[in-house]
């Protein structure tokens, strides 16, 4: 244990059905070990990721970290923390910046590189947003080539655009104070949930070549873009299984905890693979029963996943960008233990679509019933400690292409660099 305790990465995730919190750290050759794991419910306290009581989600996440220590037998330190970050309260833009070479080779040197990725992250944001992340998209040179990596590259023009990453300033301050009030005061980092699935979800073949990352939750559905390894597109929707599952109340008049349930335990596959017709739910008399086709069931379902996965092809089609997901799609979130779900992606996408199991994560996992709902929080863990473990191997870390700002505390790190090649 003593190993462990030198360098904990502690990540946390408030989510609209669960408050959860992990310890990990990294194994000797740097993967990426869960030590402890704690759960609770925010019980009403978290609306598509938006904090709307303080003190209850102060309590459970105290609770949830408390079980964290529990579960890996030691009561660990409170320095730093990693938070996921999602809702309609996050945005993403494109920053573009150039440069124009004029020294006499027109060969691209590390300069040039800064200099054009400064002038795209300088993007002014309004004033109710702060920044979180920025990756790169990809780099053009002379306004026609498309390149990775620009370096040792002849041209006489060199464009960088990265994807930038930002959130709303209050939701951003309110997670911090309930951290600090937890004892988190030396470096809080915020991650958009996208990013952080896409790190557990992801294949190498996927990112090179293109791949559409989708991750449902109860609250909210956010997508991530990739080609190249680098960021094309990102976006979160307000529409998660709680909306599945509201739907299904107020059509066949069940009680919404009803229909949470049979969503989560995919009852519909066993009424389906027994042929019934039918299926029996408590009726609003005492010991009464109503027999409900299992058609009636099938078909709201099918409609809302079918709007929603036809809002975020829309978004991806206005932008040109639908050629790009060439290995297809990658579904993950409480919404992937649906099968009607990756049916429905399948029809709207017209493409190949898997379940997105978290890869390189080992340890004590056990709570983690359906592994899909965690691939954020499982996710942000390897970001964490591909990050650290490149910052304590170099000292200290200047890179260009991703920064994490929090309220004036910038520090320029280059995310290719942390992971091997994936530019996020």
């Amino acid at each position: 244990m003593a190993f462990y305790e030198k360098n904990i990465i502690t990540c946390v995730e408030i989510g609209t059905s669960k408050i959860c919190a992990l310890h990990g750290s990294c194994d000797k050759a740097g993967n990426p070990v869960v030590l402890g794991f704690g759960q609770t419910s925010p019980e009403g306290s978290v609306c598509k990721s938006d904090i709307v009581d303080f003190q209850t989600v102060t309590n459970a996440m105290g609770k949830a970290l408390a079980d964290a220590d529990q579960s890996a037998g030691y009561d660990f330190e409170r320095k730093k923390v990693y938070c996921v970050i999602n809702g309609p309260g996050v945005f993403s833009r494109q920053g573009e910046g150039n440069v124009i070479i004029y020294d006499a080779d027109h060969r691209v040197k590390q300069s040039h590189i800064d200099e054009a990725v400064g002038k795209a992250q300088s993007l002014s944001l309004p004033p109710d947003q702060v920044h979180l992340n920025s990756f790169d998209s990809y780099f053009l040179l002379d306004s026609c080539r498309v390149r990775q990596n620009p370096l040792g590259a002849q041209a006489n023009r060199l464009d960088a655009y990265l994807h930038i990453i930002s959130a709303e300033r209050s939701r951003v301050e309110m997670i911090r104070a309930i951290l600090k009030e937890l004892g988190f005061e030396s470096e809080i980092t915020c991650v958009f949930a996208g990013i952080s699935s896409a790190y557990a979800a992801l294949r190498t073949d996927e990112k090179q070549q293109g791949v559409l990352l989708l991750d449902m939750g109860a609250g909210v559905t956010d997508y991530l873009l990739v080609q190249k390894e680098g960021i094309l597109a990102s976006g979160v929707l307000p529409v998660g299984t709680d909306n599945i599952a509201n739907d299904l109340s107020i059509g066949l008049e069940i009680g919404i905890e009803q229909a949470r349930r049979f969503l989560n335990e995919s009852k519909l596959e066993d009424y389906r693979a027994s042929g019934a017709a039918f299926i029996e739910f408590s009726g609003t008399v005492q010991n009464t029963k109503r027999r409900i086709p299992i058609g009636s069931f099938e078909k709201i379902i099918e409609l809302r996943l079918r709007e929603t996965f036809s809002i975020i092809r829309e978004q991806i089609e206005s932008r040109g960008l639908a050629s790009k997901m060439e290995t297809g799609i990658v579904f993950c979130g409480g919404g992937a233990a649906i099968p009607a779900a990756l049916e429905a992606l399948r029809g709207v996408m017209g493409t190949h679509v898997r379940k997105g199991e978290t890869l390189g994560v080992s340890g004590a996992m056990s709570g983690m019933d359906l592994p899909y709902r965690y691939t954020a929080l499982l996710g942000l863990l390897k970001f964490a400690a591909d990050l650290e473990n490149s910052t304590s191997a170099e000292g200290r870390l200047r890179k260009v292409g991703d920064v994490l700002e929090e309220f004036g505390e910038t520090f320029f790190r280059k995310v290719k660099d942390v992971t091997k090649g994936f530019k996020i």
